[in-house]
């Protein structure tokens, strides 16, 4: 997961902003991110960040994965002792409350593969580019988990088409299933209201509503902008 022993962190992301003074007091976690290096410089690494909704946008999920940049070389004392990771020419991917609970429903056995309108997989198309989404349980039983594949076409040039993979072991795949549940909340209604202190008889006006008994915490800040919402799916 996030082991800073073995890789680089990402760069700050235009996604949300973890310098935000109201998410840095409200205790927001801007991503929960996961590495793979390895010695084949063949990895990749992939970061999640919840942005809740709101009155006037409904909320979404956002994951951004890269492939790995470099090896790392153990025996230096400088920047170069890490893997890194491609976080410039990352692909990023936004998904809506049904496509998340498509993604639990796959982690939580309900589904053996990531399907939409009964396609295989999930398809998002933008001005800029066209983007396939898979997830499936691993064949090989002696490398359990889970297989997430992102293919990306630029319609500019079909032929510099881009796939990334990330493998998640079955820790991995059961601790995000149930980090996600925990934000369905906050993608389909957003940050609860404090309900007023209301004299004793008076019930409370249309709309609002009591926070939740524990803190509930978002992976993004909930004021920093999203990125631009182009319609289709997908955020460049």
């Amino acid at each position: 997961m996030n082991d800073p022993a073995t890789s680089t962190p990402p760069p700050a992301t235009t996604v949300f902003d973890a310098a935000d003074p109201a998410a840095a007091k409200a205790g927001f976690n801007t991503h929960l991110s996961f590495y793979h290096a390895n010695g084949r410089n063949s990895g990749f690494a992939i970061q999640f960040s919840v942005d809740p909704a709101t009155p006037d946008r409904d909320g979404a999920l956002y994951f951004s994965i890269a492939k790995q940049k470099t090896v790392g070389n153990p025996a230096s004392q400088g920047p170069d002792r890490f893997a890194s990771f491609d976080w410039q020419n990352k692909a990023t991917v936004k998904l809506n409350f049904l496509e998340v609970a498509e993604i639990l429903m796959v982690f939580g056995g309900q589904a053996s593969a990531l399907s939409h309108a009964g396609k295989d997989g999930l398809y998002h198309n933008s001005p800029s580019a066209s983007t396939s989404i898979s997830l499936k349980r691993a064949e090989d039983p002696n490398r359990p988990g889970f297989l997430l594949g992102v293919g990306r076409t630029p319609k500019a040039d079909p032929n510099a088409r881009q796939y990334y993979t990330f493998a998640f072991g079955p820790a991995e795949a059961l601790g995000l299933r149930l980090a996600l549940q925990a934000q369905m909340g906050l993608i389909a209604f957003g940050i609860p209201r404090e309900r007023t202190a209301l004299p004793a008889g008076v019930r409370p006006a249309a709309g609002s509503f009591a926070p939740p008994p524990a803190p509930v915490q978002p992976f993004g800040s909930a004021t920093a902008a999203a990125p631009a919402d182009d319609g289709f799916g997908d955020a460049f």
